[in-house]
């Protein structure tokens, strides 16, 4: 069900929110979307997902990113480690206001489940995700001998 209220409100018409100017041509001419379909955002739980494990590296991500949220993407990366690569089970999107998108999702990482909450804003004429959230406090550390 939330899906379906996240593309209801992503896709809203002009009768439901003020019309406004075009958004600015990206290089090469073509214009940021300023709508995000689920798709687009449950994809990039999953890329964000794979940082997390170390399967993928920060800096794909960096321009899809505020500086805080790259920052502590950084320190976080590796903490999902796993045998295998991470796989999106369930996502949740939701939508506050009109320019802003949440996604809460479910990773399963094998043996555990972990937690990723992603908020994503337009913001200066693109999408950024502006802040997340995960249920570790930092990089994942090595096991001390002697336990």
């Amino acid at each position: 069900m939330a899906g379906h209220q996240l593309t209801a409100a992503l896709s809203a018409g002009p009768h439901r929110r003020p019309r406004r100017a075009p958004a600015p041509a990206r290089p090469g001419g073509a214009r940021y979307p300023r709508t995000r379909s689920p798709r687009h955002l449950t994809a990039f739980a999953q890329v964000v997902a794979e940082v997390l494990a170390g399967d993928r590296p920060a800096g794909q991500v960096r321009p899809l990113l505020s500086r805080r949220a790259y920052e502590l993407l950084q320190r976080r990366a590796g903490a999902y480690a796993c045998a295998r690569r991470p796989r999106l089970r369930r996502a949740v999107l939701t939508s506050p206001e009109s320019d802003v998108a949440e996604v809460t999702a479910v990773i399963d990482c094998g043996s555990r489940c972990r937690a990723l909450a992603l908020r994503i804003t337009y913001a200066e004429h693109a999408w950024l995700c502006t802040h997340l959230e995960t249920d570790v406090c930092g990089p994942r550390r090595g096991r001390r001998s002697g336990r």
